[in-house]
């Protein structure tokens, strides 16, 4: 996956489960992950890049709360395909 969609994919589940970057950064840290908690804040808003390491040591902190709080969204890792759902268009006046 391109680091940039890794990145805007991740900050979308932090928001959107409105997480606790604070305590994300704590499991973060346990996982091996390096940045400041500063760091972490600004890669989900956008702002800053992190290396491969520590962006999967990232999601892998998101993914284990989100399991543990079981959410449905989770967080992609470098190696995570991005699919795309190719959709039929529908005939708004069918009922299927």
């Amino acid at each position: 996956m391109d680091e940039a969609d890794q990145q805007a994919l991740t900050g979308a589940v932090v928001k959107r489960h409105n997480l606790d970057l604070a305590g994300l950064w704590l499991d973060y840290v346990a996982l091996g992950g390096d940045a400041s908690e500063q760091e972490i804040r600004d890669y989900c808003s956008g702002t800053v890049c992190l290396p491969e390491k520590d962006r999967d040591a990232l999601s892998q902190a998101i993914n284990e709360h989100c399991a543990g709080a079981d959410l449905s969204v989770r967080a992609p890792f470098s190696d995570s395909p991005l699919a795309r759902v190719h959709a039929k268009p529908q005939d708004p006046y069918s009922s299927k």
